[in-house]
C-alpha cells in the first residue's frame, strides 16, 4: 500500500522537499492509516509534519474521547498536536447551515488557521477511492455537470489528498497490520445524511445486483469527466480576453464574440465571470447559468436579473454585463430564481416569502396561496422566479396559450406588484403564477396516483 500511495504522490506532485504538511486526523482509520505513513514517508520527502483535530462537539463524550485519543496517539510519536472544540449546533443555530455543512465550514477554517500557525502548510486528508465513487454517485443523482461528477481532486489549492487511490478496504487492513486501532464514527452510521445512505445502501445494491466494480466504474468516470472538465475550462481561460472585457467594477461577456463559442464554453464562461465578481459560485445552479445565456443572446435591452448572493446581471446592446449596476441603468431588478427543495420549504429572500413543496398520496384541493399537481407529469427540478419578457402558460380551465403579460392586464394587476409575484416553473415551462392562476400542466386527473403540493407561506402574496 505504501508503494501505491507514493506513486499518486509522485504522479499528482503532493509533496515537496521540505514541506510542512497539517494532516487533518480524526481518529478515524482514513485520517490514522494518512498519518502513519505520511510519518513513513517522512524522511524520503523531508517533509514536517503537525496533527490538528476538531472536536464538533456533535456527539457528546464519544467526539470528546475521539479528540483526547488522537492528542494520546500523537504524544506517544512525538507529533506536534493542534486540537480545538468548536460549538458547531451553536454555529448552525447562528447561520442556519445542517450539521454536515456547519461541520465541514468549521473544521477547514480550523485546519487554515494551524497552516497558517506553522508557516503556510498544506493540509493533507484522508478522502480514499471510495469516498470518490460516493461522491461522484451523490452528485450524479443530484444532476451535477462536469465539476461536480469529476468527484474529489488530487489536489485542490492548499487541500491534499494522498490516498485518493487506495480502497476503505486496504485502509482498514493497513490499520490493522500496523495495529492502529483506529475510533469509528457513530455518525457514519446514521441514515439521515444522503452519503450515508449511499454507501450503506446503494452502492452495496448496485454491486450486487449491477455490476460488482461499480466503484471502480465511478472513479473511471470521475477521471474522464474530470479531463474533459479541465479542457472545457483551459478553453474558457483561453479566449477569455477576447470574450469577456473588464470594466471598473463590471465583466462585459460581448456577444458578438460568445456566439462563436461552444455552448459547454459558454457555461464555463459564464461560471467564471460570477464566481470572479463573487468570490464563489455558491448559490449558483445550473439553472441560474441557463437564465444568463438566454439572457446573453436573447433577451430585452435593459433587462436585469438579480443572482443570488446579490450579484447583478443587465443585458446591453453589446451583450451581458456582470457586476455593480451602474446609475445609467434604471430598470427595476427582476429576481433570477432559484430551484426549491423537494420535499422542504425554500427561502426566497429577495421576495420575501417561503415556499412550501410536499408529496401526498392525499388528494387536496388548490388554494389561493396553494397549489396542487400530479407529481409524475411534472419535469423536476422546480424554479421560483420572477415574471419574464415572452411567458406564457395555458391556464387551467382554458385550451390555448396566454401571455402572462396579457394575463396580468386582463386580472387588473398592478405594475408595482407584477414583478415581486412568484412564479413556479419546472423544466416544461410554468406550472403556476403563485396566489393567481395555475397551469394546465401537470393538471390533477382521477388518475393521478401522487400529488405534488406548493404553498406560499407568510402571506407575501397579494390580489390587487
Amino acid at each position: 500500500m505504501l508503494e501505491k500511495v507514493k506513486a499518486w504522490i509522485d504522479r499528482h506532485g503532493l509533496l515537496a522537499q521540505r514541506d510542512t504538511i497539517v494532516v487533518a486526523c480524526s481518529g478515524g482509520p482514513d485520517s490514522l492509516a494518512l498519518l502513519h505513513i505520511l510519518a513513513e514517508f517522512r524522511s524520503e520527502y523531508s517533509i514536517s509534519i503537525v496533527v490538528a483535530h476538531v472536536d464538533h462537539m456533535l456527539r457528546g463524550e464519544e467526539s470528546a474521547m475521539e479528540a483526547a485519543f488522537v492528542v494520546d496517539f500523537c504524544a506517544k510519536r512525538s507529533l506536534i498536536c493542534y486540537h480545538k472544540a468548536i460549538d458547531v449546533p451553536a454555529f448552525m443555530k447562528e447561520t442556519g447551515k445542517s450539521g454536515e455543512e456547519a461541520a465541514r465550514i468549521v473544521r477547514y477554517q480550523y485546519l487554515r488557521q494551524v497552516a497558517k500557525t506553522v508557516g503556510g502548510a498544506k493540509i493533507a486528508t484522508g478522502h480514499h477511492r471510495d469516498d470518490q465513487a460516493e461522491t461522484v454517485l451523490m452528485n450524479i443523482l443530484r444532476g451535477s455537470g462536469s465539476a461536480g461528477i469529476r468527484g474529489i481532486q488530487p489536489m485542490n489549492g492548499d487541500i491534499i489528498r494522498p490516498l485518493l487511490s487506495v480502497s476503505r478496504a486496504d485502509i482498514i487492513a493497513y490499520c490493522k497490520t500496523n495495529q492502529l486501532e483506529p475510533k469509528f464514527d457513530s455518525s457514519n452510521f446514521e441514515t439521515n445524511y444522503l452519503r450515508n445512505r449511499i454507501r450503506i445502501h446503494l452502492l452495496p445494491e448496485l454491486e450486487k445486483q449491477y455490476n460488482v466494480a461499480v466503484k471502480d466504474s465511478l472513479c473511471r468516470t470521475a477521471t474522464i469527466v474530470g479531463d474533459e472538465h479541465d479542457f472545457i475550462h483551459h478553453t474558457a481561460k483561453s479566449i477569455w480576453q477576447e470574450a469577456v472585457k473588464d470594466e471598473d467594477h463590471c465583466l462585459l461577456l460581448i456577444a458578438e464574440k460568445m456566439k462563436l463559442v461552444h455552448i459547454a464554453v459558454t457555461r464555463e464562461i459564464i461560471r467564471l465571470a460570477i464566481e470572479k465578481k463573487q468570490g464563489s459560485l455558491t448559490g449558483i445552479s445550473f439553472y441560474h447559468v441557463e437564465s444568463l445565456i438566454e439572457m446573453l443572446f436573447h433577451g430585452r435591452v435593459g433587462s436585469i436579473l438579480q443572482l443570488p448572493g446579490g450579484l447583478t446581471t443587465y443585458k446591453t446592446y453589446d451583450g451581458l454585463y456582470v457586476g455593480e449596476k451602474p446609475s445609467a441603468v434604471t430598470n427595476q431588478a427582476a429576481y433570477s430564481g432559484q430551484e426549491l427543495t423537494i420535499p422542504g420549504i425554500t427561502e426566497i429572500q429577495q421576495l420575501g416569502i417561503h415556499i412550501s413543496v410536499e408529496l401526498t398520496a392525499i388528494r387536496i384541493k388548490s388554494q389561493m396561496n396553494m397549489a396542487v399537481f400530479d407529481a409524475d407529469e411534472l419535469l423536476l427540478p422546480l424554479f421560483v422566479r420572477t415574471r419574464r419578457v415572452g411567458d406564457r402558460f395555458i391556464p387551467l380551465g382554458f385550451d390555448g396559450n396566454k401571455k402572462v403579460k396579457d394575463y396580468f392586464i386582463d386580472e387588473k394587476i398592478s405594475q408595482e406588484v407584477r414583478d415581486s409575484i412568484p412564479i413556479i416553473c419546472d423544466e416544461g415551462g410554468i406550472l403556476w403564477i403563485g396566489g393567481y392562476r395555475q397551469s394546465r400542466r401537470g393538471e390533477v386527473t382521477d388518475k393521478t396516483k401522487q400529488f405534488l403540493r406548493i404553498s406560499i407561506l407568510e402571506n407575501a402574496i397579494k390580489n390587487n
